[in-house]
């Protein structure tokens, strides 16, 4: 039997929920609005961060409660989630492109590209939003 936590992965999920509910609000009001007011990119960049490193716990506790390879990097967890079929290749795609902007957020933090986080948002919606359900889906089919 695997040992996975689901009740962090729960709370991780639920969490990067409300961090996509601020993403869409944000969204909504439309590049121009948003660019020009610097709390919103401010909320933006915090909302994306959450919404990555909640990916980023919620693929290392998949990958360690099922014992799958190890990650080298934040981009080979979403690549080991595609190929032990959690997502499929098409989220994962967009997902690094996700991951990746950690950078920006993480170490760059002084300058991010703000038109570049903003288009990315807008790509990466769906397949943000379809993380959840993915995951669920994967561990009830493995788990019960």
């Amino acid at each position: 039997m695997y040992d996975v936590n689901t009740k962090r992965i729960d709370q991780v999920l639920s969490y990067m929920s409300s961090m996509l509910d601020v993403l869409d609000k944000l969204k909504e009001r439309g590049a121009e609005t948003v660019l020009a007011d610097e709390v919103a990119v401010a909320a933006m960049e915090r909302a994306l961060h959450l919404s990555i490193e909640g990916i980023v716990d919620v693929g290392n506790a998949l990958i360690d409660g099922f014992i799958m390879r190890d990650p080298g990097s934040y981009s080979d967890i979403v690549e080991i989630l595609r190929d032990e079929q959690v997502i499929t290749g098409d989220q994962a795609v967009i997902l690094t492109r996700v991951a990746e902007f950690r950078k920006h957020l993480v170490n760059e933090y002084t300058n991010v590209p703000a038109d570049e986080m903003f288009a990315l948002v807008v790509e990466a919606e769906t397949a943000l939003r379809q993380f959840e359900p993915a995951v669920r889906a994967f561990l009830d089919k493995e788990l019960f």
